[in-house]
């Protein structure tokens, strides 16, 4: 007695189709870059506050930190040593500044602009080395998600 096993043309043919359909209508559902776009725009806004706070507390000069509907950037608040002035765009790790803009399918509401100190809180407006104890925390949000940055003690924080 000898029996085939396996699938006959037509049966992996309809199968083929069949998965060609569902990919063509169902997949680019599952799919949709803006969700993409807005959460790697939300994580590198997130780091680059936190490497903002990092960087104040490590080097002792103050240092801004803006998010916003352009994008984000980081730039020393004040001048801060032979060669940094006031404003100058830090750099990242491959000496480009750090800075991104925001990408056209991506929605930021508010905006955030927090100044660092050394002690890692948001600097109160004058003098730069008092933390400001009294107003209410920053937040700004990028599509689904929220940043928030406690004043008085420098948390940073998700807020879904």
């Amino acid at each position: 007695m000898n029996h085939s096993r396996g699938f006959t043309l037509v049966e992996l043919v309809m199968t083929i189709m069949i998965m060609g359909i569902l990919a063509a209508v169902v997949g680019p559902r599952f799919f949709d870059r803006q969700v993409f776009d807005e959460r790697m725009f939300f994580e590198e806004a997130l780091s680059a506050v936190r490497y903002a706070q990092k960087l104040a507390l490590a080097s002792g000069c103050p240092v801004r930190a803006v998010v916003d509907g352009t994008g984000f950037s980081v730039a020393y608040a004040a001048a801060c040593g032979p060669g940094i002035a006031g404003g100058t765009l830090v750099n990242d790790g491959s000496g480009n500044p750090y800075q991104m803009a925001r990408p056209d399918n991506v929605s930021v509401t508010g905006s955030l602009a927090a100044t660092f100190n050394s002690l890692g809180c948001v600097a109160a407006a004058s003098p730069v080395s008092a933390c400001d104890e009294t107003a209410a925390p920053l937040q700004v949000g990028v599509g689904s998600l929220s940043l928030r940055v406690q004043r008085a003690t420098g948390l940073i924080e998700v807020v879904p």
